[in-house]
């Protein structure tokens, strides 16, 4: 798994995310920050001020109908509450677990990946 900040190109729309996990499956340029959707395996979010309503709706709707399996969105509250989403059968994502940013922190991604 590569991490790192990158975004997706799907259709016509490009959408950059501060964080993204994807399957090294083809060589990329190193300079490249464009992944291809069926490789992404997680997209973290880190909303911003001014932004939360792009960030809790229109990218969720966005990454759901690619297909990216995880989306993750961490708060700037007071304790960076981190909200994971898994992407459910019918197409949306399902709030998974919510919890502190410094908890996440002490544990591996994986151990939240399905």
């Amino acid at each position: 798994m590569v991490e790192r900040e990158a975004g997706t190109n799907r259709s016509r729309r490009r959408c950059r995310t501060r964080v993204s996990s994807f399957r090294p499956s083809r060589p990329r340029p190193a300079r490249s920050v464009w992944a291809a959707v069926a490789d992404v395996l997680l997209v973290v979010e880190i909303v911003s001020p001014g932004s939360e309503a792009m960030d809790s709706v229109t990218k969720v709707r966005e990454y759901a109908s690619a297909g990216i399996p995880q989306y993750w969105v961490v708060d700037r509250d007071g304790a960076q509450t981190v909200t994971l989403h898994r992407l459910g059968g019918n197409g949306t994502y399902e709030e998974r677990a919510r919890m502190p940013l410094a908890w996440l922190l002490q544990t591996a991604p994986a151990d939240h990946l399905d």
